[in-house]
């Protein structure tokens, strides 16, 4: 599974030409409603002559693919904000199919109870990445929203067309003995949309609407299960969610988690 692959592996969208949002209002709101786009987060649907790039001043570019294909939530997690600030690289700037790599990194780092670390995410490829999932017209499918819903400066990097945003792994024998290199090697795991629950308990969303319900599951078979199942098809496939009522002495599920 190792790789010299960086965040992206496709052409960004800033490097397509003018852009022009083609979805209706109607969609844009189901998107703003069922992931929890705040108000005050001013989201904005596109309309002629406002293209994608360049940016707006206050605001940043985001495609509705980065919600639904991607497993991409807002508030964005350390980790990511940590990815943007090291390539560096605009979030407006992600391909999907690179940013769906990251943000499962991340999670199957979280699942087999490690820390993320730049200095792996790096070195992996995947295998599979589920790109029936994948709007194809993601590209038309856009909005803006203020720039502060990211934390910090981001840095737009300025790119040709063939800049891929790949940059060369360490050594060989700077890594084949990194702890959490050798798990992620041992445990392969692949690109899937994983469902709400399950970044809820990673700490990767806040999107849970009853907080009075802890997000849980089981098995089939009734057998254990563990949030790396949610990255290895087979087990995720025999997956339900089985929410159960918080006690009355636990803490709220998103304190717990975030």
């Amino acid at each position: 599974m190792a790789s010299k692959t960086g965040v992206n592996s496709s052409s960004t969208p800033a490097s397509s030409g003018a852009l022009y949002a083609k979805w209706g209002l109607v969609s844009f709101n189901n998107l703003i409603q069922d992931y929890d786009i705040r108000a005050e987060w001013n989201p904005v649907l596109p309309s002629k002559p406002n293209t994608a790039f360049p940016l707006k001043k206050g605001k940043i570019t985001l495609f509705s693919d980065f919600l639904k294909f991607c497993n991409f939530r807002l508030p964005i997690t350390k980790f990511c904000k940590l990815v943007l600030d090291n390539y560096p690289i605009h979030i407006s700037q992600l391909h999907p199919l690179g940013l769906v790599k990251l943000q499962q990194f991340e999670f199957a780092c979280i699942a087999m109870g490690s820390i993320p670390k730049l200095t792996v995410l790096g070195l992996f490829s995947f295998s599979y990445i589920p790109t029936h999932s994948w709007d194809k017209d993601w590209k038309k499918k856009f909005f803006f929203i203020d720039a502060g819903v990211i934390p910090g400066e981001m840095q737009w990097r300025d790119m040709g067309p063939n800049d891929n945003v790949k940059e060369d792994g360490p050594p060989k024998d700077a890594y084949v003995e990194n702890a959490l290199f050798k798990r992620l090697c041992e445990y392969p795991f692949e690109c899937t949309v994983l469902p709400e629950g399950a970044l809820v308990m990673a700490g990767m969303s806040l999107l849970w609407r009853d907080i009075r319900l802890y997000p849980s599951f089981q098995r089939d078979d009734e057998g254990k299960w563990s949030l790396f199942d949610f990255v290895d098809p087979p087990r995720n496939a025999t997956l339900r969610a089985a929410d159960r009522v918080i006690g009355e002495h636990e803490p709220e599920v998103l304190k717990i988690h975030l």
